[in-house]
């Protein structure tokens, strides 16, 4: 072999031995810098600590500028630094290499959910005002994290508490005297309704879908869908009394009052799954059709689980004491379940949804299954809602339109537009309908409240991303 090619073979070898080896530091200069500047608040392996986990699963498709920028610039109106004095741009972008990469087994067990727990031993004994804890609200501010605490009588902003990106909503028990909040990232927060003080939180899971309270108040549940399972929390001691380990990905947990269970579906399978909570827990496995909910609600009187699948094309109605499928529904789109707007007109009940990426809405005749109406909307929104003292379905657009539909002729005949170019979302009435109140979801956004009769503004509320808002009567389990 000619001396000349043998010398070119050896440096090609040569070449790609560094830039191998380039990579590898490149990437091991990103956990080095990881484990440095950010471990203290995202976790030694990413899985997040008093901050998000950092892993391809939750980051989802943020973009390589979009992370740099937020560790050069940090992010205002939250726990997140800039740390333009201290890395540079090349570090922030071996740090995003590092944080897009896998992580191998995803593990979060028992032990590390009684490690997370935190109790407030040091509690406020201020006096609490007398309140109408029916006609009580949480309002999630995704801006910075909060939820705050409101006298739904006055509109008094009484306290906050600091939990995260919260997801699924926050709930109450029963009585009214404790308020459950979950966070993107698992944390779950108790606080008591009665004396205004933060009970104390737990991390149940990486990344958690929602939580369910069960009718006694003795339990919560959490679904969890990293890693794949549904943890069971005494609530009292805030400690976890089951994990349950489907290892399968549940959609979301409810609970049934009357059957005194909690209902969950599978993302992955065509199956329901009903937990006893007065029954060791034990979990019934149902196996419902070929392919698994993507969505789902259950009706008032909790005879039957309403179901939707990725892509669309029909409603599956879930006979609960039959445990089958009773009816199809075929749809044009994929109708969003858990933000319906669901009312009743003598003996008749009727359910509104929003569709996912369209600008439609379909008005369903509950217990007998018939599409009533399928209504154009000004744009794709999310929620749909109503009251027993409203004439109209409130819906949202994903602009800054709020549309009312008759309940009647089901016809659109009247818009509110909180602010000019804003996004407005999310419509909440107090107890009696007396009021409804509108986020304007912006950075300099802010919770609208309009008479619900003469549809008038009668006062604004300043928040940073307002994105829910959660009346007591509403949002119990």
């Amino acid at each position: 072999m000619p001396r000349p090619y043998i010398t070119i073979m050896v440096l090609f070898i040569i070449i790609i031995t560094l830039l191998l080896t380039q990579n590898t530091l490149w990437a091991e200069g990103g956990k080095d810098l990881y484990l440095k500047h950010c471990a203290s608040c995202h976790h030694a392996e990413r899985l997040g600590t008093t901050a998000p986990p950092l892993i391809p699963e939750t980051i989802g498709k943020k973009k390589d500028a979009e992370l740099v920028s937020a560790i050069i610039d940090g992010l205002s109106a939250t726990n997140m630094p800039s740390f333009k004095d201290i890395l540079s741009a090349k570090d922030a972008e071996e740090l995003v290499k590092y944080i897009k990469g896998p992580v191998g087994i995803l593990k979060w067990d028992e032990r590390d959910i009684l490690e997370s727990r935190v109790i407030n031993n040091n509690r406020s004994n201020l006096p609490v005002p007398l309140l109408d804890y029916s006609n009580f609200f949480m309002i999630v501010e995704a801006g910075t994290g909060s939820v705050h605490f409101m006298d739904g009588d006055t509109f008094k902003i009484l306290d906050k508490a600091k939990i995260g990106a919260i997801h699924g909503g926050p709930k109450y028990d029963y009585e009214f005297k404790n308020a459950y909040v979950v966070s993107r990232d698992g944390w779950i927060l108790r606080y008591d309704l009665r004396t205004f003080n933060e009970i104390g939180r737990i991390r149940v899971g990486i990344n958690t879908r929602n939580i369910a309270v069960s009718d006694d108040g003795r339990y919560i549940a959490a679904a969890n869908t990293l890693p794949k399972n549904i943890v069971i929390l005494d609530t009292k001691s805030l400690e976890p009394v089951k994990i349950i380990n489907i290892d399968e990905t549940p959609n979301a947990v409810y609970t049934l009052k009357k059957k005194k269970i909690f209902i969950a579906a599978s993302r992955e399978k065509g199956e329901i799954w009903f937990i006893d909570y007065n029954n060791k827990f034990n979990v019934e496995r149902i196996t419902t059709t070929d392919k698994p909910f993507s969505d789902f609600f259950i009706d008032p009187n909790e005879q039957y689980l309403i179901g939707t699948f990725r892509g669309g094309g029909r409603l599956s109605i879930f006979d609960i004491g039959a445990k089958k499928i009773i009816k199809d529904i075929e749809l044009s789109g994929m109708p969003h379940l858990a933000s319906a707007a669901i009312w009743k007109d003598g003996n008749k009940t009727f359910a509104a949804f929003p569709h996912i990426g369209e600008p439609l809405l379909t008005v369903v005749e509950l217990y007998n299954w018939e599409i009533k109406a399928n209504i154009k909307l000004k744009g794709s929104g999310f929620f749909a809602r109503t009251h027993d003292n409203s004439p109209y379905i409130w819906v949202d657009t994903g602009t800054d339109t709020i549309q009312l539909i008759d309940k009647k002729s089901l016809a659109v005949v009247k818009e509110i537009v909180p602010e000019n170019k804003k996004w407005s979302m999310h419509v909440e009435f107090t107890k009696d309908g007396r009021y409804a109140l509108i986020s304007i979801r912006e950075t300099d956004g802010a919770v609208v409240i309009y008479d619900a009769v003469n549809l008038k503004e009668i006062k604004r509320i300043p928040f940073v991303k307002p994105v829910g808002k959660y009346n007591a009567t509403n949002k119990t389990g």
